[in-house]
């Protein structure tokens, strides 16, 4: 399967780190995630998803998961807030 940030970290020869993530906000209307381990809480308001020692909260407006693999997940919707605590 196809690893955006592998990808990235192939072609600029980076070493991969094993269990990290990686967030890409697409102009708050979408969210990439690779490296997720689980959801939390489904909402069409907050979203909430572990990742490596730490717990992702998504708030917005009209949220879906457009995707959920075992290592990626991505959201569409009116993303207004992403915290990482």
């Amino acid at each position: 399967m196809f690893n955006f940030f592998s990808e990235i970290k192939k072609e600029l020869k980076l070493p991969e780190v094993s269990g990290e993530y990686n967030l890409v906000n697409l102009s708050g209307k979408a969210l990439y995630v690779e490296g997720h381990k689980g959801l939390l809480l489904l909402g069409e308001e907050k979203i909430m998803f572990k990742v490596k020692g730490k717990i992702v909260i998504v708030m917005g407006k009209g949220l879906k998961i457009k995707e959920m693999t075992k290592e990626i997940l991505s959201l569409v919707g009116e993303i207004e807030k992403i915290e990482v605590v």
